[in-house]
């Protein structure tokens, strides 16, 4: 059993049926631990934690709707490194699928890298993308003994910038910038599409199920 994380329903809605796997949705940030560990308990024999969703750009190259594949990330100053064997099987199922993704040093922040100087930063430090919850549960995985996986798709470039702010709620931020947020539904509607079309590549590859 594959269990595919996720935070937002937009982030999975155009992903079909998963025969092997099941989607869980979580909190953003460190609360999405204690929420998958308990999904996690209530499964028989969980394999895999494929953390999805969207990610921000931080190599100028990445555009949105594009794939990265995490081979190692950085978080609260520890590099995880993404079992090699786990990422080249990942990587020649989306190549045969005719897929296009990146593979590389990924990052995981404690709040959204919603500016351009702060994906900038990050990418001093070696890092192509940024997400919120790799790095926490990729250690989860590794508490649990079980595989993981990050492939997240691309929501903002390195060099846009997205409508929230770390000390105000996603909600305020989206009511103070409705332009912004309607231009960001639409990456949002890219971006979830590609996630769609490439997590049943990887579950297949790794459940030796069928996807309905």
């Amino acid at each position: 059993m594959i269990v595919v994380a996720a935070c937002f329903k937009s982030e999975t809605i155009w992903i079909p049926h998963l025969s092997g796997a099941d989607i869980v949705h979580t909190p953003m940030g460190e609360a999405a631990y204690s929420v998958l560990e308990e999904a996690l308990d209530a499964r028989e024999s969980p394999t895999m934690i494929l953390s999805t969703g969207f990610c921000g750009g931080i190599d100028p190259s990445l555009r949105t709707g594009e794939m990265v594949l995490a081979e190692q990330i950085l978080y609260q100053q520890e590099e995880i490194t993404v079992d090699h064997t786990l990422v080249r099987r990942a990587q020649q199922a989306l190549k045969d699928a005719g897929i296009d993704f990146v593979s590389g040093r990924t990052s995981c922040t404690d709040n959204i890298a919603s500016k351009v100087d702060e994906k900038s930063n990050l990418r001093k430090k070696g890092a192509i993308a940024v997400d919120m919850e790799s790095g926490i549960l990729a250690r989860l995985a590794k508490a649990k003994g079980i595989d993981f996986l990050m492939l997240g798709g691309v929501l903002d470039s390195a060099s846009s910038s997205l409508p929230f702010t770390t000390n105000k709620c996603i909600g305020s931020s989206i009511l103070m910038h409705p332009l912004a947020s309607l231009r960001l539904s639409l990456l949002a509607l890219i971006a979830g599409r590609a996630i769609g079309r490439a997590i049943p590549v990887v579950t297949r590859a790794f459940s030796g199920g069928v996807n309905d």
